[in-house]
């Protein structure tokens, strides 16, 4: 394995300022670390048009895709896949977008039967899952046909919960932590202090000697939750607090006889970062081997590294970084022996300085729209943008989703870099390398391109490997050939077939010529499988509860009423049959129609599909319908079990599957498991097997196709097939909106005038944009995105 290093840091002694004499390279040691990896690990953003929705509506959408280690979009990344969650984190839906140079876009339509509450939408891809769970972001959704038809939004009101009301000062109420996750004897320590109360609280405290009952040192506040104080530890120490007048202490625990703490200092130059590396007598003359390195990295990618000796008349070590060389986002410095052996760390958030901005001016403006010249300010590369277009008065953004604090919040939860910081020194030394154990095995899941269809051709041919199989897609531009292997199956892979769609397969022989064929479709899908339950995020307390806006019932002298449908029916009169005397029917003139179905008469148990309610995938109508068979996956396959053996052998076994009266086998699992089932008229099982000879001992399960959905019949030489999953079609315009508003007012609270998901912006160079905009009407732009060198941009325009 190897890493770039850069030499940019100065070790230099407290008392001398000289630079210690280095004796030997860390190079050789430092390619044997197991804590550190060149994996490229992706990040994510995301953009949507607003931040409050209502069912039926679409959430249209942009996602980037970067390499955590320097911010600059993920070039290698293609299949994105967008999970949604509801408020008790079960998967809602989960939906699969092309990307490209690390940008996607596209909306998602939300179901019309969702409660209304916080949902979290999740960011993902196969790749991502060896290392993390996908980025989430939360939005809010409100069910139109909720009881709470007359609501509101408050304008500038937030209704508390519990958990934000004043607590009482506690044991509890206040935590501590030293800054490198250690204390050490008679070394100058830092504390930090985390302390539980309101955002209006009055804080002081001191250290106090147990021993002499002397001050030692002040507390200093940070800010309303937290405070530090630094002082030499070599006694036994009590902090005192006063919380808004009430006085709190908390005794101290002993401090490491021997070891090594890291921390962060102030510096007078404004290009680097400095920290103190320190120890005492004791340590150094414990320490045989005086070689020791520190590097700067995140979570184990390596931006620099430098050796040095410790001395024993030396106990304090200045390490100097160049702001340059920093990463954006979380930056960790490492000490390590000789051995490898972490010694001390301390994490902390750098947020690059350098704001990209964008220049606005009004070119043009007519009845609906105005034009509009951009300009990037601070940044040299082209930048991939996308901007909601909101009226001005609008109540359905949250000014909190902001680009640029993405990152900090999903490093620990917060959205300051003091909390942010605070939180890393809470961590273990070494927690930092989140991927440690990653560089010792092999990684369960490869990067993902496109799709796989694996397929077989149910056709006899002497030699399959004088054969290849084509498939073409006119509407995707897609046209490929792979083998056909010895067992007639075949696999395509990294397809890039958008859903719904079509395609072809033809058998071509050796001389390029297509042939008569009929092929079986096991499966057309990605690798990739959502999380059913969404991990590592609470559940919402209140599924009606919204942390920016709140939904509530109120009277107001305006006449604001939520959208509603476009699409509305009315039944005047249902007229009610036997559905039984119907159903059975329907049974008989299917089986007169494919008379081998009479082979197991009376031995079968049938189930008619009913396009109109049976929505279901095969596999999961086979699993909660069907009685006698259980469904299993292993890997990317479905199988489909028969639990009720006849004869000695009571052990569950492949059940045989005829498809329209073939067998198709079990090789590569149940065909096709994601299509719907509606393509399947009938479902007829025989457990037993009886009456179909020894064949059929594990049973039989006959799938009987829907009209026009067979496979077989004439002869042929391409036959089309419809996607059963794919790649989502990006309609990003913003008129795909299913709702009608009622009223100007409510329309423009909730509504989003325009939405531009995927535009260049090139440095030193106009750029001309048209949107809409109502003439005479104020609007705001909330513009997003990110350059090919990483920098990020977010801003709001008022026009």
């Amino acid at each position: 394995m190897r890493y770039p290093f850069f030499v940019i840091l100065f070790i230099i002694s407290n008392a001398l300022y000289s630079q210690s004499v280095v004796k030997e390279s860390p190079l050789n040691t430092i390619e044997n670390n197991p804590f550190f990896h060149n994996y490229n690990i992706e990040n994510f953003y995301l953009h949507t048009n607003k931040s409050l929705y209502f069912t039926e509506e679409r959430v249209f959408f942009k996602a980037y895709v970067v390499n955590e280690a320097n911010n600059k979009p993920n070039l290698d990344t293609k299949n994105l896949h967008v999970n949604i969650y509801d408020f008790n984190n079960q998967l809602i839906l989960s939906k699969l977008f092309y990307t490209e140079n690390g940008v996607s876009s596209g909306s998602i339509a939300l179901p019309k039967d969702l409660e209304s509450g916080e949902y979290t939408i999740q960011l993902d891809t196969q790749w991502n899952k060896n290392f993390k769970e996908g980025s989430n972001f939360t939005i809010q959704i409100h069910n139109l046909k909720d009881s709470k038809t007359e609501t509101t939004i408050l304008e500038n009101e937030e209704i508390e919960d519990h958990q934000n009301q004043r607590e009482d000062i506690n044991e509890d109420s206040i935590t501590f932590f030293p800054e490198s996750g250690s204390l050490l004897e008679d070394v100058e320590n830092t504390i930090f202090f985390n302390i539980k109360s309101d955002d209006q609280a009055q804080i002081t405290g001191k250290i106090i000697d147990i021993n002499t009952g002397q001050e030692v040192a002040k507390i200093e506040n940070r800010n309303s939750t937290s405070a530090k104080s630094t002082f030499n530890y070599n006694s036994n120490f009590i902090a005192v607090f006063n919380i808004d007048g009430k006085t709190q202490k908390i005794e101290l625990p002993s401090a490491n006889p021997t070891g090594f703490i890291l921390t962060k200092t102030n510096t007078k130059q404004d290009n680097t970062v400095n920290f103190k590396l320190k120890t005492n007598a004791k340590t150094l003359a414990n320490t045989d081997n005086k070689f020791t390195y520190a590097v700067l990295h995140q979570k184990g990618i390596v931006n620099a590294t430098a050796p040095f000796n410790l001395s024993e008349s030396i106990l304090t070590y200045n390490l100097n970084f160049l702001k340059t060389d920093l990463f954006n986002g979380l930056n960790t410095v490492t000490v390590f022996d000789s051995q490898n052996k972490l010694i001390t760390e301390r994490s902390f958030y750098n947020k690059d300085t350098k704001q990209g901005d964008i220049l606005t001016s009004i070119i043009n403006q007519d009845k609906d729209s105005i034009t509009l010249d951009l300009s990037l300010a601070n940044v040299n590369k082209a930048t991939n943008i996308s901007i909601s277009v909101l009226h001005e008065d609008s109540k359905a953004i949250d000014y909190k989703s902001k680009i640029t604090n993405t990152l900090l919040h999903q490093e620990s939860g917060f959205n300051t870099e003091e909390s942010n910081d605070l939180y890393f020194q809470q961590l273990h030394p070494s927690n930092s390398f989140v991927y440690q154990y990653k560089t010792k095995q092999k990684l369960p899941f490869t990067k993902e391109y496109g799709l796989k269809l694996i397929g077989k051709l149910n056709k006899v041919v002497k030699e399959p490997k004088n054969f290849q199989v084509t498939l073409a897609a006119g509407t995707n531009e897609l046209f490929t050939s792979t083998k056909l292997n010895a067992d007639n199956t075949f696999k395509f892979e990294k397809l890039y077939l958008t859903h719904p769609s079509e395609y072809n397969l033809l058998l071509m022989n050796k001389n390029g010529k297509s042939e008569e064929a009929r092929f079986y479709i096991y499966s057309l899908n990605s690798d990739y499988q959502a999380n059913k339950i969404l991990k590592n995020k609470s559940i919402t307390a209140n599924k009606n509860s919204i942390t920016t806006k709140t939904l509530t019932n109120r009277t107001t002298n305006l006449d604001i009423y939520f959208p509603i449908s476009k699409n509305v029916e009315h039944l005047d009169e249902v007229i009610l049959e036997d559905v039984r005397a119907i159903r059975d029917r329907k049974i008989k003139a299917i089986k007169k129609k494919n008379p081998y179905l009479a082979i197991n008469a009376g031995l079968t148990r049938d189930y008619l599909i009913d396009p109109e309610k049976d929505h279901q995938t095969l596999a999961q109508y086979l699993l909660t319908k069907v009685s006698g068979v259980r469904v299993k996956t292993s890997g990317s396959n479905v199988y489909v079990y028969n639990i009720r053996r006849s004869g000695m052998d009571l052990s569950p076994s492949l059940i045989r599957i005829n498809l329209n009266g073939i067998n198709v086998g079990q090789t590569n699992g149940l065909l096709d498991p994601n299509q719907p089932v509606s393509n399947f008229e009938l479902i007829s099982i025989n457990p037993s097997g009886l009456g179909g000879g020894i064949t059929n001992e594990s049973g039989v399960l006959n799938l009987i196709t829907r009209k026009g959905k067979s496979i077989y019949g004439k002869k042929y030489i391409s036959k089309t097939y419809k996607t059963i999953s794919g790649f989502e079609m990006q309609k990003e315009k913003i008129t795909d909106t299913e709702l009608f508003y009622p009223n100007k007012t409510s329309e423009n609270i909730y509504g989003t005038i325009d939405w531009v998901p995927n535009f260049t912006l090139n440095p030193n160079t106009t750029n001309i944009l048209k949107i809409k905009k109502p003439i005479d009407e104020h609007v705001k732009l909330i513009i997003q995105g990110i350059s090919l060198d990483g920098d990020l941009i977010y801003k709001i325009i008022e026009l």
